[in-house]
This record gives C-alpha cells, sequence and structure tokens, in this order.
C-alpha cells in the first residue's frame, strides 16, 4: 500500500532528511543559472538545496503537509522558495523556461502514461542546456514482486492495489528511452542527450527501517 504522505509530512521531523538527494548534488551545479522546479518535491529537500545555490526555485507536491513544511524552513533559512500544492500530472509547466527540472522518486506513483507525459513537457521546459534530473525505482525493487503477488497489474510494471493507489516499476533502459526516445544510446524527437544514467540496488537507510531498492538514475541535458 503506499503511504500516506500527507500525514507522514504532519510530524515535525524530515522524514526523506535534511540534506539533497544525492543525484541533485552531483549534478545541479552543472545547469545554467536560472529557474528551477523540483516535481514531487516532498518536504523540499531539493528546492531548499537548490534555492541555496541560487537557483530560482519553484516547488510542486501534492501533500499540503509537506508544502507548508518545506515553506517553513525557508523561512528560518531566509531562501526564496515558492511551494505550491498542486499535482504534478496537470501542473503549467512553460515551454523553455526552466535550467533544471528534478524529479526525485516520482514516477513509481504515477501510470507511465502519465510519467511519460510529464517527461515529455519536463523535456519541453527546459531552455537549451538546461538538466533533467529524475530517479525512480526498477523492477529489481523488492515492491515488484510484492505487487506481483498483491495488486492488479493494469499495464506491465504499473499496478492498482487494493486501496486503488498506483504504482509503477520500471525496466531496464525505459526512463532513458522515455526521456531521449528511441533505443537506448539513441535520441529522438525529445532532444535530451543523457549525461549520467544508471541502474543498481541500493541498501536504503534514510527512513524506515533498513530496506532494498533498485533503483535508475537518470540526467540529461537539453540540445
Amino acid at each position: 500500500m503506499v503511504k500516506n504522505y500527507e500525514e507522514i509530512y504532519r510530524k515535525s521531523e524530515l522524514y526523506w532528511g535534511a540534506g539533497p538527494s544525492d543525484l541533485v548534488k552531483r549534478f545541479a551545479e552543472l545547469a545554467p543559472t536560472g529557474a528551477a522546479v523540483d516535481l514531487g518535491m516532498g518536504e523540499g529537500r531539493d528546492a531548499l538545496y537548490l534555492a541555496g545555490l541560487g537557483f530560482t526555485v519553484t516547488g510542486v507536491e501534492s501533500a499540503q503537509s509537506g508544502v507548508s513544511k518545506c515553506l517553513g524552513i525557508a523561512r528560518k533559512k531566509n531562501l526564496p522558495v515558492k511551494a505550491i500544492s498542486a499535482d504534478v500530472r496537470t501542473f503549467p509547466i512553460p515551454k523553455n523556461r526552466y535550467a533544471l527540472i528534478v524529479a526525485i522518486n516520482l514516477f513509481q506513483f504515477l501510470t507511465k502514461t502519465e510519467a511519460r507525459n510529464v517527461i515529455d513537457r519536463a523535456v519541453a521546459g527546459l531552455k537549451r542546456g538546461g538538466l533533467f534530473v529524475c530517479e525512480s525505482f526498477t523492477i529489481d525493487d523488492p515492491h515488484f514482486k510484492a505487487h506481483k503477488k498483491k495488486s492488479h497489474e493494469i499495464s506491465p510494471g504499473t499496478f492498482r492495489d487494493s486501496s486503488g493507489n498506483i504504482y509503477s516499476l520500471y525496466n531496464y533502459g525505459e526512463i532513458l528511452k522515455m526521456a531521449c526516445g528511441g533505443q537506448i544510446g539513441e535520441t529522438s524527437e525529445a532532444k535530451l542527450r543523457p549525461v549520467y544514467y544508471s541502474e543498481f540496488d541500493y541498501y536504503d537507510t534514510t527512513h524506515g527501517p533498513a530496506h532494498w531498492h533498485g533503483v535508475v538514475d537518470f540526467v540529461g541535458k537539453k540540445l
């Protein structure tokens, strides 16, 4: 069952920790200066980090409690973050505006059609030379076998559980193909050049009991 992040973010502790995600920390400074948007920002750890680097940041999160927590931290640290409670599936992304678009641990909560739509709009929203940075879970994640047993697979790798929640796990190279088009290593209409791509298993000790994840990381530059 997908967790209730609205309730989780109401708690005083930071569920994801105070620091930025590793992928954002590694690659954000390769992006040109300017505007950035963090899609599915959670409690705002990456949005706050990017604001500290000098980006003009908008954070988008469906859980209002996450938005409120991010804004509270931003006020304490005097960081200019615009945080919005909105659905990333319909959040408007103006074309050719952003230097950096981040989507960390977002796409597992969308159908793959919805994820592809968000990626397409993110690519269109980047200015030339801008970066798209995303992370999600693969079919090597233990959730894949669990959902295979307990949930309804509505399309390959996408499941609906008994509560109606959506959960998607991505096949090898699938995120790369969504972001760049064509076969692995090629670029096509999406016009993102891969800067970094990795699929790996990760032992997560950042929240809750320690557990494994199958992870896919992607960083692409707008041509």
